[in-house]
């Protein structure tokens, strides 16, 4: 016991010269124990007790002087380069003070808390995930901040105010677990929350010294005494020896070159006493010789005991602030320096929110739950029910003052003995608690100024609902809906199984933009692009229902940015470019086929011979190409006239800029820059290299 007071721990190591020779006593000369039940031996037991004393003493402080006197060095040991891409890596330790904390914690806007309501009471269940990062920063790697968290003041929703500690049990105030923000919150009042006071006591580093170390600078020592020193560095790890306040917190991580912090695959620790230790424990042993000496004078074992106490206790007083320790870390690879972080004592703290926000608005009446009953109903903000528990299940929709309501019926499945849930939307018209039921049973989408997409059933009609004025702006006769900006895509059909119908357009106010009569309608930069019923015809129109495509041409490709787009004529076969007003642009096109514009240029082929035109229509890439792709940003993937499989890359004025190989496949998107381009490995031909649009090596696999 005196032992671990005075901060000792014995080496079992050789006796070096100069240290206490051993005493010699046997087994039987020593009886094994501390001085708390010295009192209690007969003076024969109490002399043996302080053989063991004795002899434990010298044996930690023969130990002790060996270690005390090595000399240390720093070993280099051997290193190999790993590969950056196969390392693992911890984040990079980066200290937050309590006064970084606090004013951290000053700026958080967004706390929230939810609340569950009951016919007997409520739970509330605070989110506090927006302070997970700040208490990280705050917190060792190894040990995150216990925070605790106690609500104050509650503000209800009718006005009225109370403290938490008068709507909980005492029992409860006391735990624990009321102050988790992972627990429920139980109050013993069903009144809707607006919003709560909140203090929040945590604990906190006041300060830090950040040491590095490397091979050039292997030791520092700080103002106030405290050591580090790199004894080791090599073969995936390093060994430290330090002197470090006892109430000192250290975080270590081993830092590459690039800054980044190694992966730690473990250490190993060895703490011994500080030079004002091993003093006092000399002068422990020398004490306990003297009792020894003076034990027939003393006469009892409480008297020696009592005098043990007394000298422990002054030795207690006057051991030094520091401990030291030997440690090797283990890493992944050999970090280029240590980093440690030297964490002052922790202090308390707390911090109070003067009001955190319910997440469930403010509204005329909420869900609550009869527990004993297992069923939901309304109640009012002073927690009266406005519509008694009826339903097993009551949901929030994406309509203010609309739910979803779920009652039991028997299953229609005559094997089944259970009972099946039947759903039901309604919603309380205003000044009204009288739940009226809707049209509808899902709402699929919620759109602008109150507007949604709604179906009947499962794969049954859709509609667009007025959900302010409570009408049908659509009604429920169209499958297979899309909404995007204020265009309404869909065909006509009861079923969205069942292929029938064609597809028509509308505005989200209702109006026809194009009848339903075609096989597929496509809205993209404010043009509807459309197939015909039969397939055979590809137009475009404008959101006004004006076609745009030249009549007795087909749409070929889509408008992108300020290109034009490409049409042909039904009948010749001829191709030609349109703007968007539907003009026909004055560029020649005698070639036997043409591609829409990509990035600027239009591939275009004659007799299988393929180049490439600008946006003028000058030929800038010449027919010297049996295949040309989409060009992209700068580039365009081809094989020249001749090449086999041997993919270039071009510029858009014909310049050979690389020579890729041969190819197996290519992804190749228009108008981007994303595409890949997969060749052979001339080195290995179960191999292949993928190259992006710029001709970098992306990736080699098999």
């Amino acid at each position: 016991m005196t032992l671990l007071i005075l901060g000792c721990t014995a080496y079992y190591l050789l006796r070096p010269d100069g240290a206490p020779a051993d005493e010699g006593f046997s087994a039987e000369d020593m009886n094994e124990g501390g001085i708390e039940d010295i009192g209690t031996l007969a003076l024969p037991e109490v002399e043996k007790r302080l053989n063991y004393l004795i002899h434990d003493t010298g044996d930690s402080l023969r130990s002790l002087a060996l270690v005390m006197d090595a000399q240390l060095s720093l070993t280099i040991g051997a290193t190999e380069p790993a590969s950056e891409q196969a390392l693992q890596y911890e984040e990079l330790f980066v200290p937050f003070t309590s006064a970084q904390l606090k004013t951290a914690l000053a700026s958080v806007q967004d706390l929230r808390f939810a609340q569950k309501l009951f016919a007997d009471g409520s739970e509330v269940r605070l989110d506090t995930s927006s302070l997970d990062p700040l208490w990280k920063r705050a917190a060792t790697p190894d040990e995150p901040v216990a925070a605790q968290y106690r609500p104050e003041r509650l503000r209800f929703r009718d006005g009225s105010e109370k403290n938490f500690a008068d709507l909980t049990a005492p029992a409860q105030i006391e735990s624990d677990e009321i102050l988790s923000p992972r627990e429920t919150i139980a109050l013993s009042v069903n009144k809707p929350l607006a919003s709560l006071g909140l203090t929040i006591a945590y604990r906190s580093y006041p300060g830090f010294k950040k040491v590095v170390l490397d091979k050039d600078h292997p030791k520092v020592t700080l103002d106030d005494g405290q050591s580090f020193q790199l004894t080791a560095l090599g073969d995936d790890s390093a060994s430290l020896r330090l002197s470090t306040l006892k109430t000192s917190t250290l975080v270590v991580q081993g830092v590459t070159e690039a800054g980044k912090a190694l992966y730690s695959n473990g250490n190993n620790t060895r703490s011994f006493p500080s030079d004002e230790d091993i003093a006092a424990l000399r002068d422990y042993h020398a004490a306990l010789l003297e009792t020894k000496r003076d034990i027939a004078q003393l006469k009892t074992g409480q008297a020696v005991q009592q005098r043990l106490e007394q000298v422990t206790q002054a030795l207690v007083t006057g051991v030094g602030p520091l401990k030291n320790t030997e440690a090797d870390y283990h890493f992944e690879a050999t970090p280029q320096r240590i980093v440690i972080h030297v964490l002052d004592p922790l202090e308390d703290n707390t911090v109070e929110f003067t009001q955190v926000d319910n997440v469930l608005a403010e509204q005329a009446r909420y869900i609550a739950l009869d527990r004993s009953a297992e069923r939901y109903g309304f109640i009012d903000q002073a927690g009266q029910w406005v519509i008694k528990p009826r339903w097993v299940q009551v949901q929030d929709s994406l309509m203010a003052d609309t739910y979803t309501l779920f009652t039991p019926e028997k299953s229609s499945d005559p094997e089944s003995d259970g009972q099946a849930l039947r759903s039901q939307l309604a919603y309380f018209p205003a000044g009204s608690n009288k739940l009226v039921d809707l049209p509808f049973e899902y709402i699929t989408e919620a759109l602008s100024n109150g507007l949604l997409l709604v179906e009947r059933e499962t794969n049954g009609p859709y509609g667009l609902y007025d959900a302010r004025n409570h009408r049908f702006i659509l009604p429920m006769k169209f499958v297979n809906p899309t909404v995007t900006d204020n265009v309404f895509i869909a065909r006509l059909g009861k079923r969205t199984d069942v292929m029938e119908g064609l597809y028509g357009a509308y505005t989200l106010g209702g109006k026809e933009i194009l009848p339903t009569q075609f096989s597929g309608i496509e809205h993209r930069e404010g043009f509807l692009y459309t197939s015909s019923a039969d397939r055979s015809r590809q137009d475009v129109f404008d959101l006004e229902g004006k076609r745009i495509n030249l009549q007795g041409y087909n749409v070929i490709g889509r408008f992108v940015g300020q290109q034009p787009l490409l049409v042909q004529d039904t009948k010749s076969r001829k191709f030609a470019f349109i703007n968007r007003q539907g003009a026909r642009l004055p560029i020649k096109l005698p070639y036997d086929e043409v591609a829409p514009f990509s990035n600027g240029m239009a591939v275009v082929g004659r007799n299988g011979s393929y180049g490439a035109i600008d946006l003028a229509g000058t030929l800038q890439v010449p027919l010297d190409y049996t295949q040309i792709n989409a060009f992209q940003t700068r580039y365009a993937a081809a094989i020249r006239a001749g090449g086999g499989s041997g993919l270039v890359l071009i510029s858009q004025t014909n310049k050979l800029i690389k020579e890729l190989g041969s190819y197996t496949s290519l992804k190749v998107p228009d108008n981007g820059n994303e595409a890949r381009y997969y060749v052979r490995d001339p080195s290995n031909s179960d191999e292949y290299l993928v190259y992006d649009a710029d001709g970098n090596l992306v990736q080699k696999d098999e």
